[in-house]
């Protein structure tokens, strides 16, 4: 907004009407410059916060999220699109509109386990299996040699599933 003034210094000028918010938007635009010198002073990690899965001798992908216990999100190096996948063999508890705070509560540490697993492993080979009834891509993972469905299962964090019907997952845990 414009207002006319008539000072000493600009007689009949047209000046900025002043803003109060003005002095915060300045503070608030220093910290963030700020902030941002240093983050970037910091060490940033060299690799990625999960291992590249590999096909042979030569990384096909990404694990940038991990969504649940049997799901992640891929980034393909191929295209560098992102895609879903239903990692196979298994079934973890929902973290996402769980049934009962058990079913949320062992569905995070199924979670929070895949994390651990997949950062620990050497070697991450993926078998895909087409895509499943959501659009996910359906993968098999071996990690060092060893199925990760068995070690899910072994850790009592996950069934055995081959995509029928799933389980109650808070009847399961109630013990009824």
């Amino acid at each position: 907004m414009w207002r006319r003034s008539s000072g000493p210094d600009r007689p009949s000028s047209l000046r900025a009407a002043p803003r109060p918010a003005r002095a915060d938007k300045r503070r608030r635009g220093w910290a963030l410059a700020v902030a941002v010198v240093l983050a970037s002073c910091t060490e940033q990690p060299a690799a990625p916060a999960y291992p590249l899965i590999v096909n042979a001798a030569h990384p096909v992908a990404e694990v940038v999220r991990i969504v649940g216990g049997d799901t992640i999100w891929l980034r393909q190096n191929s295209t560098g699109k992102v895609v879903s996948a239903r990692l196979t063999g298994f079934d973890t508890p929902e973290t996402f509109r769980p049934g009962c705070a058990q079913e949320r509560a062992l569905g995070e540490a199924a979670k929070t386990r895949l994390g651990q697993l997949l950062r620990q492993a050497q070697d991450i080979v993926p078998d895909t299996h087409g895509t499943g009834k959501y659009g996910r891509l359906l993968l098999e993972l071996t990690l060092d040699g060893r199925p990760l469905a068995d070690i899910m299962v072994a850790e009592g964090l996950a069934v055995r599933y081959d995509g029928g019907r799933r389980i109650n997952w808070c009847a399961r845990l109630a013990g009824t």
